[in-house]
């Protein structure tokens, strides 16, 4: 077994994934603003975007595994996926009141795009071969939300802690194992453009939209029910086991609204001051915002 965590951080693994989504989706003609922590200490909040023109939230869940090359099952009954060896493997929780599964799910739901972000590779050496040659975000497996959700409900699975599954060419969602679509990096950029290309909303209005979403994430809630996989590498100790109360990480609604009070007075316009704290409320969560705007010819 090999944890990525002991040889690459996700501060280092989300940097070459956002400098690869900024490039992918430049080449396409579409502008790219990541949201970053420092912007709040700034004297004016302004992001360097035009919220009046058509654009949309990119919003990004990175996450570092392990690979295996053994997959063990408490339950024999239930089929092993069929994955290469080694393969990759990474935790999500669905359901966590007002967790990253929820926000990203809610978020993808209200109109942004949304994707899970994870290496198909397995070490340091292979970040900074595909860092030089910008292939990170080439060589990872993104994953919508909803996807996810799908899966869960398709094969009857209740919210809880479950393990995806990966290897170069497949996807899982397990306990029960359950095959997904994964999403390459090129029809993420088609989506994208496409989106911002057709008559949709404005960016500031779907920010907006995002940003009132998060009020009422109990909206898309599942009766939840604790499952996981019972392999050797599973430490139960650390699998929550409640559910009901609000994620201590959250934003209460006054929180929430007082942050956005503070941002409106430094702020630029109610635009500005709306994506920062939309920005800051994922970041808190570890999620990364990119704002994707139609590139104005130069």
């Amino acid at each position: 077994m090999i944890d990525l965590h002991e040889r690459l951080s996700e501060f280092s693994y989300g940097y070459g994934i956002t400098r690869d989504v900024e490039a992918l989706l430049s080449s396409v003609g579409v502008r790219t603003v990541p949201f970053m922590p420092s912007l709040l200490q700034e004297k004016q909040v302004a992001f360097d975007v035009g919220f009046g023109g058509r654009g949309v939230p990119l919003i990004l869940q990175f996450k570092l595994g392990h690979s295996l090359r053994r997959f063990v099952r408490s339950d024999k009954t239930l089929p092993a996926p069929s994955l290469q060896r080694p393969f990759f493997r990474f935790s999500i929780h669905t359901a966590e009141p007002d967790g990253q599964f929820e926000t990203l799910l809610k978020a993808e739901l209200d109109g942004a795009e949304a994707y899970y972000v994870a290496p198909r590779f397995t070490d340091w050496p292979h970040y900074v071969q595909f860092f030089e040659s910008g292939q990170v975000l080439e060589r990872s497996v993104l994953i919508t939300p909803s996807e996810i959700r799908a899966s869960l409900v398709a094969k009857g699975l209740p919210d809880g802690t479950h393990r995806i599954v990966y290897d170069p060419d497949r996807v899982h969602v397990c306990s029960e194992p359950t095959e997904m679509r994964d999403v390459r990096p090129e029809l993420m950029a088609a989506n994208i453009l496409t989106r911002i290309r057709t008559d949709g909303p404005s960016l500031g209005h779907a920010v907006h939209n995002v940003f009132a979403g998060m009020e009422d994430r109990a909206a898309i809630r599942r009766a939840s029910k604790e499952v996981f996989e019972d392999d050797e590498n599973v430490n139960l100790d650390s699998v929550a086991a409640t559910f009901g109360e609000r994620a201590p990480q959250s934003f209460t609604r006054t929180e929430r609204n007082r942050r956005l009070i503070q941002l409106k007075e430094r702020a630029r316009s109610e635009e500005d001051a709306i994506a920062a704290a939309l920005g800051f409320e994922f970041w808190s969560l570890g999620i990364q915002m990119i704002l994707a705007v139609q590139d104005e010819p130069g």
